[in-house]
């Protein structure tokens, strides 16, 4: 017999949609747990708490009006039916006469030449023509119907707003309109009327902007000063779903839905692709619309894999110069999809398709932990003529409460067998002969696969795990 060491010693980098093939020191899945904040151990997550806030009809937009330059920890959120809502109070119902003019789909702030600050709304079309509302900073003061744009196309689904020194772009349809310190609005940039934006961003004094033509999409660069964008190339066949930008860099999700949706860096006019999806695979990472950024990490919702149908907020980024950025499953909730999100100083919100608001706030340590969490390492594969069977596991990993469950599978399409429940303080370690009395009959001999999974329950910290080492017997199959 011959002996294979199957270990798992650092729990950072990427997770991964091949159960197999996963490079050294990654592991397959995970949900609800921090590997970036400290490398020395795998831990639970922040907790995602329910705000409470009770929002009525569906939420079409929400911002933190200090990422907009207005001070206070304020949020707002808008709906489909003209309703704004401060930090969960209702301030404002528009009334426009039709159901497009009441869904707010952009939010923004500019200052008058006479120093004052307003908050704008800009709502949706009905024939080609849409509404700005207005509001003093403090939500306590509403104008109504303060202007009107036009676009070619009646149909907004979304407005894209950047405030540039005294000037508020908004970028909807085909068009991207500013409105400049005396609050006229002008049309500074059309676009061909099939196009429609679908992301801008701004570095330095040119501007990116993509729009769908159909099933393709197209890359802008413009100058804000011309008439006409001085670059544009077309991507066919990978149009366009959602962007975030940080500064001289944007990131995107491409394809037709969420189940060909593909992540890309996206600088100057290269794109470099992220991740690529594998097209319904169970074993995909699900990458859906909307994404944000908060202190270099881009959140990105999403759902499922292949250990989890919940619907999740994936994080891709670093905390560490010396540590390559990695995409990873952070939040999750298994209720209901999550949309919109925004972010202020200390927390970030994340508005869902239920109309409710939850958040997470970013202490580190964290003051309070995710509820539950696991991470499952790769699918351990020995040589096709060789069988092998547990010998023992040795677990390191510091506890101050909660428990760490042990489980263990030799097929991905069999189910979880819990071998260990531990609640003490000490350094583990599993035998065979524990396993087959913990079971009551020895599932793991002769096998040829075998992987690992590790749930995490806290008390008043989290469980820390270290290291997770297996080793297994191998004996030759002889047919």
């Amino acid at each position: 017999m011959a002996e294979k060491i199957f270990d798992i010693l650092w729990f950072d980098w990427w997770e991964w949609d091949d159960k197999y093939r996963v490079p050294d020191r990654w592991f397959y899945s995970g949900e609800n747990i921090e590997i970036r904040k400290d490398l020395w151990w795998v831990q639970l997550s922040q907790l995602l708490e329910d705000t409470g806030r009770s929002i009525s009809w569906d939420i079409t937009c929400i911002t933190s009006l200090d990422t907009i330059w207005v001070s206070g920890w304020w949020v707002v959120v808008c709906t489909d039916t003209g309703r704004v809502y401060l930090n969960g109070t209702l301030k404002k119902t528009f009334s426009t006469g039709t159901t497009p003019h009441n869904r707010i789909y952009g939010i923004g702030v500019n200052t008058k030449s006479d120093w004052t600050q307003y908050i704008y709304y800009v709502t949706g079309t009905s024939f080609w023509t849409g509404k700005i509302h207005r509001s003093t900073t403090d939500l306590s003061t509403f104008t109504d119907n303060h202007r009107e744009y036009e676009v070619a196309s009646g149909s907004i689904d979304y407005v894209w707003v950047i405030n540039n020194v005294w000037l508020l772009y908004l970028a909807m349809s085909n068009k991207v309109f500013i409105l400049d310190r005396e609050e006229i609005l002008l049309d500074y940039l059309v676009l061909p009327d099939k196009e429609k934006i679908r992301f801008i961003s701004q570095f330095q004094t040119d501007f990116t902007i993509l729009t769908n033509n159909v099933n393709t999409w197209v890359h802008y660069i413009w100058d804000w000063a011309s008439t006409n964008p001085k670059y544009r190339q077309e991507w066919a066949n990978q149009p366009i779903l959602w962007g975030c930008n940080d500064g001289a860099y944007n990131y995107i999700t491409t394809g037709f839905n969420e189940n060909y949706a593909d992540l890309y860096l996206l600088a100057g006019t290269q794109k470099q692709e992220i991740r690529v999806n594998l097209e319904t695979s169970v074993y995909s990472r699900v990458l859906w619309h909307f994404l944000s950024i908060r202190e270099g990490i881009v959140y990105i919702s999403g759902g499922k894999s292949g250990e989890s149908s919940n619907y999740w907020v994936y994080t891709y980024g670093n905390y560490y110069a010396g540590t390559k950025k990695s995409l990873v499953q952070s939040f999750s909730l298994w209720s209901n999809a999550f949309y919109w999100h925004c972010h202020s100083e200390s927390q970030s919100f994340f508005a869902c398709v239920d109309d409710k608001v939850y958040k997470v706030s970013h202490n580190n340590p964290p003051a309070d932990y995710a509820t539950s969490g696991y991470v499952v390492s790769a699918m351990y594969q020995g040589d096709v003529w060789n069988e092998m069977n547990f010998k023992e596991m040795r677990l390191g990993y510091q506890l101050n409460g909660g428990s760490i469950v042990v489980k263990v599978r030799t097929s991905f399409w069999w189910s979880w067998k819990t071998i260990k429940t531990i609640t003490d303080w000490n350094a583990k370690k599993i035998t065979a002969n524990e396993l087959i009395k913990s079971l009551e009959w020895s599932p793991l001999w002769s096998f040829y696969e075998f992987q690992v999974r590790l749930d995490l329950t806290p008390w008043s910290w989290s469980p820390l795990v270290k290291r997770c080492t297996t080793f297994l017997q191998t004996t030759d199959k002889i047919w």
